[in-house]
């Protein structure tokens, strides 16, 4: 697996603790970098399109090694706590606040070529307590509307025979490929993709997938 070493970062004075591995992009997890890198390089890809964009070290990451990105928030605390840390950051970076499924259409079409972009989903918020709406499907069905074909990760995800951490969808399922597949099906066509998992996480230790057309 490629590996990156990632730079902690300085956030501005007062931000609160919402997670482990906060001050370090992917939350510390070099081989998700890593991952993210060899994508961009095999398929071209120009843009990186961001879902829950939290206090924005990600971001940030991802606008150096991008030309151009955008990212969504829907809690306004965080959106705006983001763009106090990215005020003086280099890069092209267009922030929205709001539902990530209907960003995911207008940021394509902003970027001008969605099969030339990477997707981020990581709008999971607190999933598998019943109480809080998953838009991860939702994003899905928006990639597959849009009718590209990006390269996609997907943070929080349950990779088998491991125990890195996952998230769950509202009413418990978890995000596994079991969940996804139509999805993917949908965006590529079956048997025209093919997905990627970690050996290897560091960090916070929270799963991935990754998925790319067949070439």
């Amino acid at each position: 697996m490629d590996h990156v070493e990632l730079k902690e970062v300085s956030l501005p004075t007062g931000t609160p603790l919402l997670m482990a591995n906060q001050t370090f992009p992917w939350n510390g997890d070099g081989y998700l970098a890593g991952e993210v890198l060899r994508l961009r390089d095999k398929h071209g890809l120009k843009f990186a399109i961001e879902t829950g964009t939290c206090l924005g070290v990600t971001t940030s990451w991802l606008a150096e090694h991008f030309e151009e990105v955008s990212t969504c928030e829907l809690h306004k605390p965080f959106l705006d706590l983001a763009r106090a840390f990215l005020s003086d950051k280099p890069g092209s970076v267009k922030f929205r606040g709001g539902s990530s499924p209907g960003f995911i259409i207008d940021a394509i079409v902003w970027h001008g070529d969605g099969d030339k972009a990477l997707l981020f989903l990581d709008a999971h918020g607190i999933s598998g307590t019943g109480k809080e709406a998953c838009p991860l499907l939702d994003e899905l069905t928006a990639i597959a509307e849009a009718g590209v074909m990006p390269c996609v990760v997907i943070h929080d995800f349950a990779v088998p025979g491991t125990d890195f951490g996952f998230d769950k969808m509202p009413d418990g399922r978890p995000f596994n490929l079991e969940l996804i597949q139509p999805y993917l099906d949908r965006i590529y066509g079956e048997g025209k993709w093919k997905s990627n998992y970690p050996t290897k996480v560091e960090g916070a230790n929270r799963g991935w997938i990754s998925i790319e057309a067949i070439l």
